[in-house]
């Protein structure tokens, strides 16, 4: 049962968006409850055999499970903070399960083979949109999962991820579990050479995501495992010098490859950008990650011991003045610093720890091992893939992918995975009831917090499945949001747009003429109003450093004609987060609903000042819609009249 869980997790995350998607993570958050009540049983087995079940090998897990939980207490949105212990506790149980829940080395290749197909699968439907900008991605009819594009990274490679990035790091650990395969004792021949075959395929879908951290990944990795190989193994000097310069060769001839490819050589050049020195550094796209860094660092010291709560970065980023890109970044590409950020020192070294903690454990076991054997396989896929994961940290946050992390977790519990006869007989009741006590805890809480956050998202994101509910629908979905999770800003924020598209209905719509329907319109214009901006309120109570609620809840009160609160609140917003865009064109548009042609067009050239890049992924310019306001309102202005904005123009959130 615990094999078909954790199968179908790396089938599921690795096959729609990388599992960045809450329905995917939904069941996914039940699925590691089950993971822990299943280690919880194996715990009961550990005592009635009594051999131990767990190791100190584990203890950094459950650590950093306990300290996060209390993290999430300071966190400064609960329900952003519940669902990064979430996915923290899927991570965590999908390590221990493969860890401790594996019948023998026997399975291994058999588990292996299927991540391959799953990453298989993935290149081959890269190839069959083979430099598509955008395409369709889905539907898994028997999940419910909906077709939704990817966004616009032009003729980079992503298969079924949503991110290049991802993608490509999927494939660097897919390789390494292909180089496994390849020298697995007693593995048939044709399954070897087929592995073989498919750590080359994933190289060239490294190559093609035009990932540069995957590439540097990929490189670093491989010539790890390579390297390792090449010392333990049988060959004679000879042999092995042979294979080396082979090898060399082999990438000599890709990198060669690449440098002919444009596309790939454009991007790799866009790292430098003008001048000498590290002022080349600072002015091309590198400079993007850098800047990140330097406020996710700017970020961390202001707590730097505890963290500001997991989920911060985007809140905190958000309001940083400084940042000139104009663009919202859920997480610094680096997830040293993310870590740092939301968990502190004390996170971040509980996060060391595991590492240090594999290190030792990698090394006891290659000094204890024979070199060829199983074992001794799993641990240079161990020791390359701690080198693949943590330097493509450095540049990227692999480990906030449900896909990826799911399958780092993976390999490196089969990296470490102890069998029943390996398991020693001392301190196995202390042990094992320590396993059982916490993996109940673990169970009960995950399922339980993963089913009342997937239970309370009832409502659709995207705004034409809005715009279709009823009223009376709103209303049922609303007492089902708030039953089953009343602290969710996502929901609250999802009714308030449906309310206010319900509104836009009726007040954008002809009056009629009769009196009575005249005043029907006026009360049901008032409702919708006051609903919505009582949902978008609430919203921002939810999470107090989000100042789009308050912005939303101010196109609202324009409508009702209450210009003066609205106002507050524009400015309010525009005082936390200054280089907005969105703000600054919806603050614009305010003033042309009060006639303020003037200020809206000052404000309108203000928004399209502000610096800014375009969104990551789908390539939209928000300054656009800035440049479209300012020329109907210049028409407007020319013409002397004082007719306010249509509702066709409303601007998208940056």
């Amino acid at each position: 049962m615990a094999w078909i869980v954790v199968l179908l997790l790396i089938a599921g995350t690795g096959r729609y968006f990388g599992g960045a998607r809450a329905v995917v993570m939904g069941p996914a958050y039940l699925a590691g409850g089950l993971l822990w009540l299943l280690l919880a049983w194996r715990g009961v087995e550990g005592l009635i055999s009594g051999r131990r079940v767990a190791d100190f090998m584990d203890l950094p897990v459950f650590l950093f499970l306990g300290y996060s939980f209390w993290a999430v207490l300071r966190a400064p949105c609960e329900f952003f903070g519940r669902l990064e212990w979430l996915e923290a506790s899927v991570y965590g149980a999908v390590f221990l399960t493969v860890r401790h829940q594996l019948p023998g080395r026997k399975m291994i290749p058999w588990v292996l083979g299927w991540l391959l197909l799953v990453a298989a699968m993935n290149e081959v439907y890269g190839f069959l949109h083979f430099r598509q900008a955008i395409y369709p991605i889905g539907p898994v009819s028997v999940f419910g999962w909906e077709v939704e594009d990817r966004a616009d990274y032009a003729e980079r490679m992503s298969g079924l991820f949503g991110c290049p990035n991802h993608f490509g790091n999927y494939l660097v650990q897919a390789g390494l579990a292909g180089l496994t395969l390849v020298i697995w004792p007693g593995l048939f021949w044709p399954a070897r050479m087929l592995a073989g075959w498919l750590v080359a395929a994933f190289g060239v879908g490294v190559f093609y995501s035009i990932s540069r951290g995957s590439f540097l990944a990929w490189v670093a990795s491989h010539g790890a495992w390579f390297l390792r190989w090449l010392k333990r193994g049988s060959l004679n000097w000879l042999g092995r010098v042979i294979l080396l310069m082979a090898a060399i060769g082999g990438l000599s001839g890709a990198i060669y490859w690449g440098m002919g490819e444009a596309s790939i050589m454009k991007r790799w050049s866009a790292v430098l950008g003008k001048g000498v020195g590290w002022e080349r550094v600072f002015s091309g796209e590198g400079d993007f990650r850098l800047r990140l860094a330097q406020d996710g660092l700017m970020i961390w010291q202001r707590a730097p011991w505890l963290g500001n709560g997991p989920g911060s970065f985007d809140l905190e980023h958000l309001r940083v003045s400084t940042w000139a890109h104009g663009s919202r970044t859920i997480y610094t590409h680096n997830d040293y610093i993310n870590t740092l950020v939301d968990y502190g020192a004390v996170g971040g070294g509980l996060v060391a720890l595991f590492w240090i903690f594999l290190a030792v454990f990698l090394w006891n076991r290659g000094r204890t091992r024979e070199a060829g054997s199983k074992a001794d396989a799993c641990t240079g896929l161990g020791w390359a893939l701690m080198v693949a994961m943590l330097l493509h940290a450095l540049v990227d946050f692999n480990f906030h992918i449900p896909a990826t992390a799911i399958s780092c977790f993976f390999l490196l519990g089969l990296s470490t995975a102890v069998s029943w006869p390996e398991r020693r007989e001392a301190m196995a009741r202390v042990f094992n009831l320590g396993v059982v006590f916490l993996a109940l805890l673990l169970a009960g809480w995950t399922g339980w917090q993963g089913w009342r956050t997937w239970a309370g998202r009832v409502l659709p994101m995207k705004e034409a499945a809005l715009a279709k509910l009823s009223v009376v629908e709103l209303e049922e979905k609303a007492i089902k949001a708030e039953k089953w999770d009343p602290q969710s800003p996502v929901m609250a924020m999802a009714l308030g747009d449906a309310y206010r598209l319900k509104l836009f209905e009726v007040y954008f719509s002809a009056p009629p003429l009769a009196p009575e329907a005249r005043e029907k319109r006026r009360k049901d214009i008032n409702h919708l109003a006051e609903v919505s901006a009582h949902w978008y309120l609430e919203a921002g109570k939810r999470s107090p450093k989000d100042d789009i609620p308050g912005v939303r809840r101010a196109s609202v009160l324009d409508l009702q004609g209450k210009f003066d609160e609205a106002e507050d609140l524009y400015l309010r917003g525009l005082e936390m987060r200054p280089h907005s865009q969105f703000i600054r064109i919806s603050y614009g548009n305010h003033l042309w609903r009060k006639g303020d042609l003037e200020g809206a067009k000052r404000e309108f050239e203000k928004a399209i000042a502000t610096p800014g890049l375009h969104r990551p992924g789908d390539g939209v310019d928000p300054s656009v819609e800035a440049r479209e306001m300012l020329e109907k309102v210049k028409e407007q202005i020319a013409k002397g009249g004082t007719k306010r904005q249509s509702s066709k123009l409303n601007p998208r959130e940056d």
